[in-house]
């Protein structure tokens, strides 16, 4: 099924209109239609005081979010009609529809594309972790990097170990591939020997599909398993990772730590998660 339904989470702030520039170079390739959606929880001050504040103070409180909701949508004006096709793209603003969330209002779309921290300092009640829009929302969400150009990927590492949530991953990666002329399996386990049904179907699968695949296996060293994955799509070349989020319970994770929080962390390129 092609790409053509994308949402951008936009705050105007400069790491997100770099997520927005990628997005845009993917509504161009696929002719798809990209929404741009502002979400904003309460204020702070507002959710932790509200029994104490007076009507006129609560008022000031949500008029100023709705100013600054205001000037994000101009901003992805500007930046849709300077950069991409204005006829093919729109603006939501999710604090007006309180029974919509991010992750569910994203069940709608093909893809997510935002930034790793959504909200700038200040605003961290406007912030969505994109492994919990992955997560909850059932779509792939890509990160892109603050300072990334915004160019396609032309070479797609894909982390591989045939679980659901990798496989999962490999059949999402076919929508958003764009101008990508390879992809690499990459399975990172501490056995020197891959297990034999680790890649061989996968790499059947892309060929069918007309893509150039290989299949790379790594031992990690003494750093995580995150590090070694990192390391081998820098020695490579490849321009994105894309990966299974939360093959383990997110609690798990959040509270040892594991592969998925690392990456959001660590990586310095863009990053396609899929649940």
């Amino acid at each position: 099924m092609p790409l053509k339904s994308i949402l951008v989470a936009f705050s105007g702030d400069p790491a997100s209109c770099t997520a927005l520039q990628f997005a845009l170079r993917l509504q161009q390739h696929h002719t798809a239609h990209v929404t741009g959606v502002v979400w904003h929880g309460p204020v702070p001050l507002e959710s932790r005081h509200r029994a104490f504040l007076s009507r006129d103070v609560a008022t000031m409180l949500v008029g100023r979010e709705d100013e600054a909701a205001q000037r994000i949508a101009a901003e992805f004006a500007a930046q849709v009609a300077a950069n991409g096709d204005p006829a093919r793209a729109g603006f939501i603003d999710l604090h007006e529809m309180e029974t919509f969330s991010l992750p569910r209002h994203a069940r709608a779309y093909d893809l997510v594309v935002m930034t790793r921290h959504a909200a700038e300092v200040g605003r961290e009640h406007a912030e969505v972790r994109p492994d919990v829009v992955a997560l909850r929302s059932g779509r792939p969400v890509i990160t892109v990097p603050d300072h990334h150009s915004g160019q396609m990927p032309s070479h797609i590492a894909l982390g591989w170990d045939g679980k659901r949530a990798a496989t999962r991953a490999l059949g999402d990666l076919l929508h958003v591939l764009g101008g990508a002329q390879k992809v690499t399996l990459v399975s990172v386990a501490k056995t020197k020997e891959p297990q034999p049904e680790a890649g061989d179907d996968a790499l059947a699968y892309l060929a069918r599909h007309g893509i150039e695949a290989e299949w790379l296996h790594r031992v990690p060293g003494r750093g995580r398993i995150t590090q070694t994955l990192l390391d081998t799509c820098a020695e490579i070349g490849a321009d994105m990772l894309a990966m299974g989020a939360y093959e383990h319970s997110k609690f798990t994770e959040d509270l040892l730590g594991g592969v998925t929080r690392d990456i959001l962390t660590d990586a310095r390129l863009p990053v396609m998660m899929s649940h």
